[in-house]
Formats: structure tokens, C-alpha cells, sequence
């Protein structure tokens, strides 16, 4: 992610010389030119969605599972777009969203990057509701590619996409709106070379194309995204690209759990997978902090990671949800 809008002509003239460039790095999947796949996959048998009936009380967010979670998707190694290590982490959230009871889809698309096609894969689970409305939670789960060292991406976005499987387990137990919620991990959020308006954001922009395709944007009631949740010294601030009434929810469902001081009220303007949403007038938050020290450093490892902090983020968003439910039925 970025702080500031802009792309050049140089730049574009330079994406578009090297856009049919294939990667000779073995990390990387060769390209091949398909058009994108949506599929659905039912929960497996004997999960939880079979014992639903038995499933009264609402379990509390559990940052061990949280940890457990960071652990497993560092545990694939470096997994940017297109590398068979990012294909296990996209196989490890589905099994996980399966195993909570969740339905499952899936939209395989290719993108055209600095270094050829490159198979991306974003990932949902859903969550249903009566209203016909639909309130995403999301995270990217694509760790940035470097040639020069391993990147595995601790905390951009083990952490968020870690925090996100809680929050879809937590919540698979009882619905707290009366809106559809989709639990969704976006691939290829990372430039591949260079930050621009092309080179970046692959996963959302795609995810919108297909949501205008089925003329279903104007359904989507809120986003929520999380990035860069889980650091020690934790500090969220105001984005400025974020939804007004949005963000004064999560903020003061902050305050009101007594975590103010994770939430300051200064601002930032961030560019990350909110903004092609933003650009369709959808209501959107980025719980981002951009003070990450190690960000996109070979030292974002899990020994930076506080379980406990990330447990804070789930529980923010928890108590959130229902009153952003709430505002996007007036």
C-alpha cells in the first residue's frame, strides 16, 4: 500500500513495455491465458455446519488460534501471486472456512503483471443473512514479492488474514446483523515490481469487476478491511480515503472497549483494497497501521507479532459489525 493517489505516463508507458514480460523465477507459475473461474465449495462433512443445531452460545475471539493461524501461513514460506506457496495459503483458508461450516467460493482470474500473466485466486466465505444486504470483512494474503530475500510477511498479512479466519469462526456460530456477511482474502494486493495504479491491487479490482458484472455493488452495505494488524506497538489512525460514518463506528466501538489508545484520532491517507470499492461509492474502513517498521523487510517475522493485539483488532470488529449493520439499514 501507498499514501498517495498518481500514476504517470512514464510509468504507464513503462508497465505497458514490460506488462508481456514472463518471470523466469522459479517461485512463480508460468502464464496462461484463461478467463476468470468462479466457483462455490460446500462445507466438508462432519464439520461444524453439520453440528449447527448444537451451536447455541457464541465463542469468544481466542488469540492462540489467531497465533495459530500467523503460524501456518508463514509456515508456506515466501507466497506472492503465482507461486505454488501461495496456492497452499489460499488451500489452507479454504479448508480453515470449511471447516467453521461456511460456504465457499472462489475467483480465479489472471493478471496481467510487470512479469507476464500470473494466476491469482481470491478466496470468500459466506456467511448468510436475511436482508439482502452484504457487509464484506477482508484481508489480503499475498505476501510481496523480493528477489533479493525471503519475505514471508508476519504481519503484512499473516496477521490480518489470521485475524480475519478468527472472525469468520467466531462469528459462524451466530450471525450479530440481520445482512449476509462475506469473510473475503484478496490475492495479488501487492505490486509486483513497482507501486501504480496497474501494478497493485490485483485481487480487489478484480473482485469489483466481477461484483458490477452481476450487477450486485449496489447489495454491498459496508467493507472492512485489515492490514498490518498485529505489530507490538500497535497504532491505527483515521484514513482519510475511508468512510466517514465508517470509521466513527470503529473508532468509537474501540473507545468503548477501552482501546483508544490503539486507535489514534490522526489521520493518514492510505491506498490499499478499499479503494476500488471506494471509487463505486461503497462505504468502506481500512483499519491499517502504516508506522510498521519492518514493513517489507526480511525482519517481518512472527517474533513481531502480538497475539494479544490481533485478539484486540477481532474483538473491535466484532462489536462493530452489528452497529455498521445497523446505520446500513437507515
Amino acid at each position: 500500500m501507498k499514501l498517495a493517489y498518481g500514476l504517470s505516463l512514464i510509468s504507464i508507458l513503462a508497465y505497458l513495455a514490460c506488462a508481456e514480460a514472463e518471470t523466469a523465477d522459479p517461485q512463480l507459475s508460468k502464464p496462461n491465458r484463461q478467463s476468470p473461474v468462479v466457483s462455490s465449495q460446500t462445507p466438508r462433512p462432519g464439520s461444524v455446519a453439520s453440528k449447527r443445531k448444537d451451536r447455541t452460545t457464541r465463542p469468544e475471539v481466542d488469540a492462540a488460534k489467531i497465533m495459530g493461524h500467523a503460524k501456518a501461513i508463514v509456515g508456506f514460506g515466501p507466497h506472492p501471486p503465482g507461486s505454488d506457496a501461495q496456492r497452499k495459503v489460499g488451500d489452507y483458508l479454504i479448508g480453515q472456512l470449511k471447516g467453521f461450516g461456511l460456504s465457499v467460493q472462489t475467483q480465479e482470474f489472471q493478471a496481467l503483471t510487470p512479469m507476464g500473466q500470473l494466476p491469482m485466486r481470491n478466496v470468500w466465505a459466506v456467511l448468510p443473512g436475511m436482508s439482502g444486504k452484504i457487509i464484506i470483512l477482508a484481508s489480503h494474503y499475498d505476501s510481496k514479492y523480493f528477489k533479493d530475500f525471503n519475505f514471508v510477511g508476519a504481519n503484512d498479512s499473516a496477521s490480518s488474514s489470521s485475524v480475519l479466519l478468527e472472525l469468520a469462526r467466531v462469528m459462524s456460530y451466530a450471525n450479530p446483523t440481520g445482512h449476509t456477511i462475506w469473510f473475503v482474502f484478496f490475492d495479488g494486493e501487492e505490486a509486483i515490481r513497482e507501486w501504480t495504479d496497474f501494478d497493485s491491487l490485483y485481487g480487489s479490482r478484480e473482485f469489483v469487476r466481477m461484483l458490477n458484472s452481476q450487477q450486485r455493488l449496489s447489495s454491498i452495505a459496508a467493507l472492512i478491511l485489515l492490514d498490518l494488524v498485529g505489530e507490538k506497538d500497535l497504532s491505527f489512525r483515521r484514513d482519510t480515503h475511508s468512510t466517514p460514518w465508517l470509521v466513527d463506528i470503529v473508532w468509537a466501538t474501540a473507545a468503548r472497549l477501552g482501546h483508544a489508545d490503539k486507535f489514534s484520532q490522526a489521520s493518514i491517507s492510505a491506498i490499499d483494497d478499499h479503494i476500488p470499492f471506494a471509487q463505486q461509492g461503497v462505504p468502506v474502513v481500512d483499519i491499517i497501521d502504516l508506522d510498521y517498521i519492518h514493513w517489507h523487510t526480511p525482519e517481518d517475522t512472527l517474533d513481531k507479532l502480538s497475539a494479544e493485539n490481533m485478539r484486540v483488532v477481532a474483538e473491535v470488529v466484532l462489536n462493530a459489525v452489528p452497529e455498521v449493520g445497523r446505520a446500513a439499514t437507515k
